[in-house]
């Protein structure tokens, strides 16, 4: 008689289904949060801050700013319960703050 490896005691109990499942999803949700701020991060995009910002409205970007950060960074934690890895985003807000 052959002792069964973790490997295949998870792929008969399906529990190797539900755990592949849930990675897919965290790493969805945290490719969401990373294209979001990747694209926060360009040069057209960061360049409207950056006018807030010379015009006396750095305070109203700051806000904007803090808001989204707040919301991605949630976001981020849920799929990294689930199974994504969040060390790979680059938020916007400390791009742009250097928080």
């Amino acid at each position: 008689m052959k002792e069964l490896t973790v490997n295949e005691i998870e792929m008969v109990a399906g529990a190797g289904i539900i755990s592949d499942t849930l990675g897919f999803v965290g790493d969805t949700v945290v490719d969401a949060v990373k294209v979001s701020n990747d694209i926060l991060n360009t040069r057209l995009v960061s360049s409207v801050g950056q006018t807030f910002n010379a015009v006396g409205l750095g305070g109203i970007h700051y806000l904007a700013d803090s808001l989204g950060y707040a919301a991605f960074k949630t976001v981020a934690d849920v799929g990294g319960l689930l199974g994504g890895d969040t060390s790979r985003i680059d938020y916007h807000f400390e791009e742009e703050w250097g928080a």
